[in-house]
C-alpha cells in the first residue's frame, strides 16, 4: 500500500512539474528549472519524490538532467503556441500504439494463465479483482489495483519473457494515460468486464478468459475513442 501511495505522489508531482514548465513564461526550452529545494517546497514533497518525478519527465523527453548543472527544459515542451494540442495528439497516438500491443498480447496471456496457473495463482488473480472492485466502490486508487490485476495474469502464465515484457508495457500505458484526462464511464466498465473475466477464470475456461480479456481491451479502446476500426479490428 505504501508503494502505491509513493507511486501516485510521484505521478502527481510529475504532473505539477509538467504544468509548471508549460505555463510559466520564464521556463522556455533550454532554461534551467528552479533548484531542487525550491521545487520540493513548492510541491510539498521530499527530494526522493521530486527526483522520481523529474526522472519520469526526463524519460518522456520533457526535461534533461545535466549532472552538476541542473535540470533543463527540452524543446519538446514548447507547446504553448498550440495550447498543447500537438502534445495531446502525440500522447494519444502513443497510447493507441500501446493498446494495439496490449490487444495482441494480453488476451493470450490471460488464456495461458487460465490453463497453467496454479490454484493459488488463480485465487490471487480473483483477489486482485476484488481489490479493484473495492477501490472503485470506495472511490480509491483503483487504477493501481487494476494494474496489479493484470500483472497477476502475467505471473500465472509462466512465461518468463511475458513476465518482463508486460509490466514494461503497462508502466508505459500508465505514464501516458495520466496525460490524456479522465474517463467517467471507465470504472463501471472495468467492474463489469473484470467480473466476466473472473467468471471464465473460475470455470477454467481458457478460451472464454481470452475472449473476455480481448473484449475488455476493446471496450477501453472504445472509451478512449481511438476508433476501434483503426486498432486491429481484423484480429
Amino acid at each position: 500500500m505504501a508503494e502505491r501511495k509513493t507511486r501516485n505522489l510521484t505521478d502527481q508531482t510529475a504532473d505539477q512539474l509538467f504544468q509548471l514548465i508549460t505555463s510559466h513564461p520564464d521556463l522556455g526550452p533550454g532554461t534551467r528549472l528552479p533548484a531542487e529545494a525550491e521545487l520540493c517546497a513548492m510541491f510539498g514533497v521530499s527530494r526522493t519524490t521530486l527526483r522520481e518525478a523529474v526522472r519520469s519527465l526526463a524519460v518522456q523527453g520533457y526535461v534533461e538532467v545535466r549532472h552538476g548543472k541542473g535540470t533543463f527544459v527540452c524543446d519538446r515542451t514548447n507547446i504553448r503556441q498550440d495550447i498543447g494540442l500537438s502534445l495531446l495528439e502525440s500522447v494519444q497516438v502513443r497510447l493507441q500504439d500501446l493498446f494495439e500491443i496490449r490487444l495482441m498480447i494480453e488476451p493470450n496471456t490471460a488464456m495461458l494463465a487460465c490453463r497453467r496457473g496454479t490454484d493459488e495463482e488463480i485465487a490471487h488473480i480473483i483477489h486482485c479483482a476484488d481489490v479493484v472492485a473495492e477501490q472503485i466502490q470506495s472511490g480509491g486508487d483503483w487504477d493501481s489495483a487494476d494494474l496489479d490485476f493484470h500483472h497477476a495474469f502475467v505471473a500465472a502464465c509462466h512465461n518468463q519473457f511475458m513476465e518482463q515484457l508486460v509490466p514494461i508495457l503497462n508502466r508505459a500505458v500508465t505514464s501516458t494515460w495520466r496525460m490524456v484526462g479522465t474517463y467517467p464511464s471507465l470504472p463501471e466498465m472495468v467492474l463489469r468486464d473484470n467480473e466476466l473475466i473472473v467468471g471464465f477464470l473460475k470455470a477454467r475456461d481458457a478460451q472464454g478468459t481470452r475472449l473476455a480479456m480481448e473484449a475488455h481491451l476493446r471496450h477501453v479502446i472504445r472509451i478512449l475513442d481511438f476508433g476501434e476500426k483503426e486498432v486491429l479490428a481484423d484480429l
